[in-house]
Formats: C-alpha cells, structure tokens, sequence
C-alpha cells in the first residue's frame, strides 16, 4: 500500500481547506519552526550574560535538536526505499549535530574554534531555510513572497531593538532593518555590538536572497502579462483561420452539390432524347 506524502498525512486528520493549503505550500512547517527557534538560542548564547538566559538558548538548541530529528526520521521512513539519497538528508544530519553540540554546557566567552563552529551552523541553518522557504516562490505566489518579505522586515527590526543597544525603540529597529537590507546605509544607525553585527550580516544575505525573488517576479509578472496578449491574439488568428477554412468548405460542399445537381439534369435531358 502506497503511503500519503508529508502534508497529506497532516491534513488527514479533517483539518480546514486553508491550513491544507498551508501545509501543501510549506511541505515540511516542523522542520521550519526548529530551524527558526535555533536563532534566538545562537542570540541567547551569544548575547546572554545571565544564567537564565543562556539556560533558555541551550533548552532551544536542544528542542531544535529534537525536532529536526523527528523530522528526518519522519521523511527517511516515509522515502528510505529511494535507491538515490538527496544532499540535504546529510545537510539535516549535520544541522541536528551542531544544535545538540550547541545544547550541551560551554563558556561564556567563546573561542575562535567555537566562534567559526556557530557561525558554520548559522550559515547551514540559513541555507537550509532558504531551501525550504524559497523554493516554491513563483510569480503565483507573489502576495505570499511580500508577506513573508514584511514578515521577515518586522521580526528582524525586533531583533535590532533586542540586540543593538542604540536602538531605543521597535520603529528604530525596523528602519535600521531596512536600511540593513536595502544596502543604503544611512548612517543614523549601525550596528554596535558582535551580536548585532552578526545578525545583519545574516540579515543581508537573507534580504538578498528574498527582494530578489520579489523583483524577480514582478518582472515575470509583466512578462507574463506580455505572453498572455500573445497567446490571446494567436488564439483569435487560429478561431478566425478555423473559422475561414469552415467556410471554404461549405463553399466546395455547395459548388460539388450544384455540379452534381447539373451533371444529373444532364444525364436526365439525355435520357429523354
């Protein structure tokens, strides 16, 4: 017996059209949501001089640990009997790895080993929400790219005013958010501290990625547009070709019924002599 896919076997259970839909477009949300919460916890770490605080970001590093295991697991069962394994089986793996190391004990103060082992886990967490996320971004789906776009603008401006201490409040936050993102740099904000100069370095690489894409498809948007006035005036030449071909045909149907009309008036005159 065949099995159902991901998301199928989610939404068996009698949940709404809507959230079928969600998870159609968002094939694997758990695997998102634990990659998610190894942000704050990397922050929790780095930016945590309290104990409660860096307490938090190893108990998140440990649920993301958890949950991408569930996942992995979930998606070998469901395609283990695949003769080829994709690459980001090994990309999970090693993700998995790095937040349940991130989990256990460390210094406050971390060395330059460490300093390149976290940052190696960010770019692999980065690169692993953009498979995720942008893959399925299509001109189709351009209102849910700029909500997820202004999604990313307000979280991140929240991060700002967490991390950057010149920041005073969340309208601050977003604004140096943007500027971060667009590349314009003003000047009336930068970041400050390793925290807050790490998150935008993040910050400009998922911004890149992501206003791309939305220019991108507001260009195929208009190319789009431009193919469709195409395809509709090739479609009136071929009904108006139809459309003259049907009439050379009942024209020939009525010169052969005149001639065969004429031809048996004829052959009748004929007869009769």
């Amino acid at each position: 017996m065949k099995k159902k896919p991901y998301a199928q076997s989610l939404s068996a259970g009698g949940i709404y059209p809507k959230t079928q839909q969600f998870f159609a477009w968002l094939t694997r949300p758990v695997l998102l949501l634990a990659l998610l919460l190894s942000i704050p916890a990397f922050y929790l770490l780095l930016d945590g001089e309290k104990d409660a605080s860096r307490l938090a970001g190893h108990v998140l590093y440990a649920s993301a640990a958890v949950l991408i295991l569930l996942d992995t697991v979930w998606q070998w069962l469901q395609h283990r009997k695949q003769q080829r394994r994709s690459g980001k089986l090994m990309l999970d793996v090693a993700i998995i790895l790095g937040c349940a190391l991130s989990a256990l004990p460390s210094h406050f103060q971390w060395g330059i080993m460490e300093w390149m082992l976290r940052l190696a886990l960010c770019t692999l967490i980065l690169v692993r929400i953009a498979t995720l996320v942008l893959r399925h971004m299509k001109p189709s789906y351009l209102i849910k790219l700029i909500l997820l776009a202004l999604l990313m603008l307000t979280s991140a401006g929240a991060g700002f005013y967490w991390l950057e201490p010149t920041v005073l409040n969340y309208a601050d936050g977003v604004w140096l958010a943007f500027s971060t993102v667009a590349t314009v740099g003003y000047g009336d904000f930068v970041p400050s501290t390793p925290a807050s100069k790490i998150f935008a370095v993040f910050i400009v690489l998922l911004g890149y990625a992501m206003f791309s894409i939305v220019t991108a498809n507001i260009a195929a948007l208009f190319v789009g547009e431009e193919e469709a006035k195409f395809e509709r005036e090739l479609h009136g030449d071929i009904r108006a070709l139809h459309q003259e071909v049907a009439a050379l045909r009942r024209e020939l149907r009525a010169q052969e019924a005149q001639i065969k009309t004429a031809m048996q008036t004829k052959s009748s005159m004929g007869d009769d002599a």
